[in-house]
């Protein structure tokens, strides 16, 4: 049977090494899961081992026509739930229905932060979030403080997830083969949520980030100069949002809802 062919506009490049597919399908814990939802099946090499795993529970969401048509074709995929759409835009509800849900897959480079932010701002919380990403992006995503790669997705994920990078996978696993490495991460629902609004957070977040070269002083005075009462603590003025811990984000947000109220 003809294979789909990759499109470029769609940053489709399929994994071809089933022993990575399979160690990304068993990144997902063991748990109650009511979907396992997962992000551009393409021709299935991830979505055998979960089918496998978990069976009516999962989800295929696929904007690809032709890899939609040659999923219904496979004798291995006949009760497959396969949703014909774009992940980010499809209703919540049929997304994630109302239980617990993991989400994975081998995410297009070209929306992987858009990918992440529809995770976050999901009202039924996603409990797992994990899967392929370009490697600099999956790395983002787990940094710690105090380094480069730290920024507003850093911050924002590990507020509300324990976030791990797992692995790197090379480019020759995939066709075509991207023209960068690739990596995988494992982010796992924190059982408290942090003690501010995810909007706030965002806001703070974003707005000390995009000047990270300036102090804080003068990154944040958008948001001290409209609320007096936002005040930031004299050991952070001189810092740059790089340096600053989620917890101290966390902190900063939760004293801007305070004020919001």
């Amino acid at each position: 049977m003809q294979k789909v062919a990759p499109k470029k506009q769609l940053g489709q490049h399929f994994l071809t090494d089933p022993a990575i597919a399979l160690k990304i399908a068993t990144s997902i814990p063991p748990g109650n899961w009511e979907r396992v939802v997962e992000v551009g099946p393409g021709m299935g090499i991830l979505t055998k081992p979960l089918l496998e795993s978990h069976q009516e529970k999962l989800f295929c969401v696929e904007i690809d026509a032709e890899s939609v048509q040659w999923l219904h074709q496979q004798a291995w995929a006949k009760e497959l739930n396969v949703i014909h759409g774009d992940f980010l835009v499809i209703s919540e509800n049929e997304l994630f229905g109302e239980g617990e849900v993991a989400v994975i897959g081998n995410y297009p480079y070209n929306i992987s932060t858009q990918i992440a932010f529809r995770v976050l701002e999901a009202k039924n919380p996603v409990q797992f979030f994990g899967g392929m990403f370009q490697r600099e992006v999956a790395r983002r995503f787990c940094a710690e403080h105090g380094n480069k790669e730290y920024g507003v997705t850093s911050v924002l994920l590990q507020a509300f997830y324990d976030c791990k990078y797992l692995f790197t996978v090379n480019e020759g696993s995939f066709n075509p083969p991207p023209s960068v490495k690739s990596g995988v991460m494992a982010c796992m629902r924190k059982e408290q949520p942090p003690a501010c609004t995810y909007k706030s957070l965002a806001l703070v977040v974003k707005t000390a980030f995009n000047q990270r070269r300036k102090t804080l002083s003068n990154a944040l005075k958008p948001l001290t100069s409209s609320k007096p009462g936002f005040v930031l603590p004299e050991e952070l003025k001189g810092k740059r949002a790089e340096q600053l811990s989620v917890e101290t984000f966390i902190m900063l947000a939760a004293q801007w809802d305070s004020l919001s109220i």
